[in-house]
């Protein structure tokens, strides 16, 4: 018997059910999918996320030069922990793309 689709209910019951109650969540859907500046939850409703992650609201979600460059850093290696094993682009890349970037 097929597993039928999580609802946002059931994925936030299921939450309630597994999480500390010390991390903090602010709302009781659940993303399934985004673009650009929308989000679709479990159930197929969409929203405009205003709150976004970590860089999405400079971006939007899966912006096209943003998804080339994870696909080709990808093919190369996806993390190292830079403190343990460091890698190049880490010490030079964040700070060359920056429109203001300036040499100190």
């Amino acid at each position: 018997m097929p597993e039928s689709t999580p609802t946002s209910n059931s994925l936030h019951q299921r939450r309630l059910d597994v999480t500390l109650r010390g991390i903090a969540v602010f709302n009781n859907f659940f993303a399934q999918r985004a673009s650009n500046a929308e989000l679709w939850d479990a159930d197929g409703k969409r929203y405009i996320d205003f709150a976004g992650g970590i860089a999405v609201l400079n971006t939007g979600h899966r912006h096209p030069r943003i998804m080339e460059a994870v696909g080709t850093q990808m093919q190369r290696f996806t993390h190292t922990c830079y403190n343990v094993t460091p890698y190049e682009d880490y010490s030079t890349a964040s700070l060359t793309w920056h429109p203001v970037y300036v040499r100190i």
